[in-house]
């Protein structure tokens, strides 16, 4: 007999995880769709705020874990000082004056009205009632000149958006670095200021698991156990659709499993299950792109860039690189100046990514998949862009390992998107993956 579930989420890390156990608890029958080959030193990493309403409802507060937040942002650019941002506004200052950032008296500023562009509130209550009243609810919003000025703010590029606020370009490359380049935008996209109000959001600002206890990635795992998800850890062979409310999803062993909903919390899940065409148009990830993710094992720990080894750096060479590399990835080439996010483990490895990766590539006049090769030349391209910032490393180095996600596979495992929903990718993933999830059991999903 074929079993029935509300969702099917296929993941494999803390976003995928939460929204699991959450729909369980709330009453959803879950199943779930992990790799069996899961890499759990990745769990070292840092990861989005886990919110208060998330840890009530798991009952996180019966586990020996504790996160803390990330300390600082910082970009490393070609030349001049780390410019760095801070949790609070005034620290923050400081560290931008002491940079030499002409505009650091603006900061403060900057971070409320990002907070009021980023509350959705305004229209919301225009479109409230629109499946009654359509007509309506688009004069009030079209009536509401606030609330039209802000959403063409929010539906314009995040540069036109930056510029539009500061002058100095090490800051604005510095907060346009931080805010596109975990999802792999240029910032001339419509639609990417989006990314600067996700990156403001509270929940954004990343964590890290404190001591040497169990990760949250294994607590999860363990939580959606405990609550009753079904946690399947085999390939899905294909998905198919009757045109009835159910999908059916065949496992390579040919057992099935039929859901009302599929669901990924990230982009690259939905790449990786050759559901990378099911992703929304308006998402602000953008497509096309794969991401790398590297850990370098040293022989010993390096000095931290501005003295902070509990930080979240980016390299770039200036706000430029971000367009080109996420033009070269579209186009199916690697970049030449490679925009690279790296943080040092507790246990001294380098934890590097880049999500500037084409997700295929275009070579003698065709598009091809990923290779042994590929794999090699972005490892060397990550590990040419960290040693370019942080000398002596080179020599440092015992072991590199690489992982790359969002590589487009070459079977179409969902012939159509009927049913499937891709969060698109978010600063803060873990509470959004299970807002959404809470709003599409609420029936407004």
């Amino acid at each position: 007999m074929t079993a029935h579930f509300d969702f099917l989420i296929i993941g494999d890390d803390e976003a995928s995880l939460c929204a699991a156990a959450c729909a369980q608890k709330a009453g959803a029958k879950v199943a779930m769709v992990r790799s069996s080959k899961s890499n759990k030193k990745q769990s070292a990493r840092a990861l989005s705020s886990v919110p208060n309403f998330i840890w009530r409802r798991l009952d996180l507060q019966e586990f020996d874990l504790t996160l803390d937040k990330v300390s600082a942002r910082v970009t490393l650019l070609e030349s001049g000082d780390p410019v760095v941002t801070l949790v609070g506004g005034r620290d923050t200052k400081a560290a931008l004056a002491n940079a030499g950032v002409d505009e650091y008296a603006l900061w403060e500023d900057f971070v409320d009205e990002t907070a009021v562009l980023a509350d959705g509130g305004f229209i919301n209550s225009a479109l409230s009632g629109a499946s009654k009243d359509g007509a309506a609810s688009l004069a009030n919003l079209l009536g509401d000149r606030t609330a039209l000025s802000r959403a063409s703010l929010l539906a314009g590029s995040c540069r036109a958006l930056l510029d539009d606020c500061f002058e100095d370009n090490r800051l604005k490359d510095h907060i346009a670095a931080h805010a596109l380049a975990p999802s792999g935008l240029g910032g001339a996209e419509p639609g990417s200021a989006f990314a600067l109000t996700d990156y403001f959001d509270d929940d954004a600002w990343r964590m890290r698991v404190a001591g040497e206890g169990k990760s949250l990635y294994e607590i999860l795992t363990a939580v959606c156990e405990r609550s009753g998800v079904k946690i399947f850890t085999k390939p899905l062979g294909r998905m198919s659709s009757d045109g009835g409310k159910y999908k059916t999803a065949v496992f390579d062993d040919d057992e099935k499993l039929k859901t009302r909903v599929v669901f990924f919390a990230t982009p690259d899940a939905a790449v990786e299950a050759g559901a990378g065409h099911c992703a929304p148009g308006a998402s602000i990830r953008g497509a096309g792109t794969a991401t790398a993710a590297m850990r370098l094992k040293l022989s010993e720990k390096i000095d931290a860039p501005a003295h902070d080894e509990d930080a979240i750096f980016q390299i770039i060479d200036d706000g430029d690189d971000l367009q080109d590399a996420r033009d070269a990835a579209i186009s199916g080439r690697p970049p030449e100046r490679l925009p690279v996010e790296f943080e040092i483990a507790k246990n001294g490895d380098i934890l590097a990514r880049s999500a500037y990766f084409p997700s295929v590539f275009y070579a003698d006049n065709e598009w091809r998949g990923w290779t042994s090769q590929d794999r090699q030349a972005a490892a060397m391209q990550i590990r040419e862009r960290l040693t370019s910032r942080l000398p002596g490393l080179a020599n440092l180095i015992l072991k590199a390992t690489i992982d790359i996600t969002g590589a487009v596979s070459g079977d179409a495992v969902f012939p159509d998107c009927a049913g499937v929903v891709v969060q698109p990718s978010r600063h803060s993933a873990i509470s959004a993956a299970v807002r959404l999830i809470d709003r599409m059991m609420a029936g407004d999903g």
